[in-house]
């Protein structure tokens, strides 16, 4: 949950808050994902791909309520430990950046990118890049865009190394305090064609 290490302390809402994460891309959306696996068969890298935008709000705008609505009944019923406070607090924070930049979202398409960096040689990347650009062209859209989170500074110039363009960051509240470390969501766009 923090660049692929877990949390220090056990998250209250984690299968709800997993559910939210994942679902449309596990679910619905799951036909356009793709996993990386070393020789072990071990997951190293994945995409998650949403090429129908329409949906995927239909599907997670009444989720999302409910989430909020049972997160903030926990709060108030004192079953968020402080950790977990400060970590929806966080979370929180960052929505509304991503909502904010949703708003003008730059491609009518989005995806989410890793690889461990145990395999950050580019091939991996590569390769889940071009499965990214082929769900996106098989839908018909021009590009893709997405946010990737990494250490401040770290992963800009790889990721122009492979074609795909940053176009702006911003403080990853929740990680860079999961981390005390500073980390920056990096909004990426990528041009088929």
């Amino acid at each position: 949950m923090s660049l692929g290490e877990p949390l220090s302390f056990d998250l209250a809402r984690r299968d709800e808050y997993r559910q939210l994460c994942l679902g449309w891309y596990l679910g619905p959306g799951r036909h356009d994902a793709a996993v990386a696996l070393d020789a072990a068969g071990v997951v190293v890298g994945y995409a998650l791909v949403c090429t129908d935008e329409a949906a995927y709000e239909r599907w997670m705008r009444p989720r999302g309520y409910r989430f909020i609505a049972g997160t903030l009944w926990a709060l108030f019923t004192w079953r968020l430990t402080g950790p977990s406070r400060r970590f929806y607090t966080d979370r929180a924070l960052d929505a509304r950046a991503l909502r904010r930049n949703q708003r003008t979202r730059p491609m009518p398409a989005h995806a989410h990118l890793n690889v461990d960096r145990s395999v950050r040689s580019g091939a991996i990347a590569l390769a889940l890049r071009d499965h990214i650009d082929a769900r996106c062209g098989l839908a018909g859209h021009a590009g893709w865009s997405g946010e990737i989170n990494a250490r401040t500074g770290t992963r800009r110039r790889a990721l122009e190394r492979i074609g795909i363009q940053v176009v702006s960051s911003e403080v990853n509240h929740t990680m860079t305090r999961s981390l005390g470390t500073e980390v920056e969501r990096l909004t990426v766009v990528r041009h088929l064609g």
